[in-house]
């Protein structure tokens, strides 16, 4: 928290020197950039998959039975493919940024100010609490069917050490670059206002988590989505979004575990 500053100094303005003399972006620079946001699931589903078909093959030619991993096994081995896909994603967005004079305001991390940091922490807790109440009204319209998917097993170190990786490392961070940083440039320098990338950020986001943790979470995750572009929008920065978001993913492994020793009258889970 070193770099929190003043809050009467002024909010910072994001950089528009690209926008001078530049040509409107057409729908294939559109599809490339969608292409990066979109990578990571797509890149841990194909690669997940093809793993899977690679053992069965090997097991086939030297005459085993086929003996498949178990769900939780594969779903391990998709978070590890994500966290690669998620790397590629933002080097190939530091890349094409580069050579379109837009690295600056795809990677627009700034120092924090008093009130964004607290529109951060404030974020922050109207997910924890609202998630876990949005989940369980929208598992008992979709006839109790919750988001199963979006259980991880943390039995087992290699388990939880992937979880870490995945969801408090690498989400946080290179989301927030391909969402809040990469998708809002190339919007705004298509000639978008920020509530219709608000809007369509918000549902894309959601959207792409559908795959990989079923519907309910999914949908939930419009609403997380909704909060993280909002904080982005309004303070012209990552960072703060992305301190909430990490937060959010690091509930299981070390927010929840607190307030269950501390003060366990206030731990969601009771709300929901």
């Amino acid at each position: 928290m070193n770099e929190i500053m003043s809050d009467r100094l002024p909010a910072p303005i994001e950089s528009t020197a690209f926008q001078v003399g530049a040509a409107t972006p057409g729908w294939r620079e559109g599809i490339v950039v969608l292409a990066m946001v979109l990578a990571p699931v797509g890149l841990a589903i194909i690669l997940t998959t093809a793993a899977g078909f690679a053992l069965a093959g090997w097991q086939i030619v030297r005459g085993l039975p086929v003996d498949m991993p178990t769900r939780a096994e594969f779903q391990l081995l998709g978070m590890a493919f994500y966290v690669a896909g998620s790397w590629i994603s933002v080097t190939a967005a530091w890349l094409w940024s580069s050579r379109r004079g837009l690295r600056r305001n795809v990677f627009i991390f700034r120092g924090l100010t008093w009130p964004a940091l607290a529109a951060s922490l404030a974020g922050f807790v109207i997910a924890m609490y609202g998630a876990p109440i949005a989940t369980h009204w929208l598992s008992d319209i979709a006839g109790g069917n919750g988001p199963g998917k979006a259980r991880i097993d943390f039995h087992g170190a290699h388990a939880t050490a992937i979880y870490i990786l995945l969801f408090v490392m690498t989400a946080p961070l290179c989301e927030e670059i391909l969402y809040r940083g990469l998708l809002v440039a190339w919007l705004r320098r298509a000639g978008f206002g920020d509530p219709t990338i608000w809007l369509t950020g918000s549902l894309l986001f959601g959207a792409n988590h559908i795959l990989p943790l079923g519907l309910v979470w999914g949908t939930v995750m419009i609403g997380f989505g909704a909060i993280l572009f909002a904080i982005r929008l309004r303070y012209s920065s990552l960072t703060p979004a992305w301190l909430t978001h990490f937060l959010f993913n690091a509930q299981p492994v070390l927010i929840l575990p607190l307030i269950k020793r501390i003060a366990p009258a206030i731990h969601p889970g009771i709300f929901s």
